[in-house]
């Protein structure tokens, strides 16, 4: 199991794991390929960059532009999207549309939506609005999420009990091979992280 134990010290401005961790392919594996997990970029990539993210955090928002530049610059990222919804039920009303999306085709469109939000806070008429300028209807979105809760509620857990076991405090988070950076990194920084990754 991961812990906060596994974790050295900082280390070029994010947190490494011991090599030994390696090893335990599985644990690596669970975070990578969670099943029904969204996934942007390219599925085929030959690195996983891992978001943990909440659609009300501003943070989350304010580095979304740079995490999207990195990703059509490198193609041949896998960015996995980890929702982990900790700012109350506006944050739950937005994972549940962002989710619901992926059932409809339209997952991309509608988190770039999100997270393209100005403010701190949003209200449920912000994440209505929003949707709806990509074609969804937020409520239908949100209900369609209901119906299929055995599908989504299960993934929210795992993400849930992932980000505790990496000892994380919060939104954003980013993973990629066996380093974590817990915040919002910089352009640089996620390059760093990919480029590590990929020496393996």
């Amino acid at each position: 199991m991961l812990t906060r134990r596994a974790m050295l010290t900082m280390t070029g401005g994010f947190l490494l794991f011991p090599t030994a961790l390696a090893a335990q392919s599985e644990d690596v594996q669970a975070l990578t390929h969670t099943p029904d997990q969204p996934v942007l970029g390219n599925p085929d990539g030959d690195v996983t960059l891992i978001e943990f993210y909440d659609y009300q955090c501003p943070f989350c928002r304010k580095i979304h532009g740079e995490v999207t530049d990195l990703v059509r610059q490198d193609d041949k990222i896998r960015l996995v999207m980890k929702d982990w919804p900790i700012f109350g039920e506006t944050s739950i009303f937005a994972h549940k549309v962002g989710l619901a999306a992926v059932s409809m085709g339209k997952y991309e469109a509608v988190h770039d939506a999100l997270m393209r939000l100005p403010g701190r806070r949003l209200e449920e008429a912000d994440i209505a609005r929003a949707a709806k300028s990509v074609g969804v209807d937020a409520e239908a979105a949100a209900a369609l999420f209901d119906r299929q809760a055995d599908r989504w509620m299960p993934l929210i857990w795992r993400n849930e009990q992932q980000a505790q076991q990496l000892g994380l405090q919060g939104t954003p988070a980013f993973m990629a091979g066996l380093a974590i950076y817990p915040g919002a990194a910089s352009l640089s920084t996620l390059r760093g992280m990919v480029r590590e990754a990929r020496k393996g």
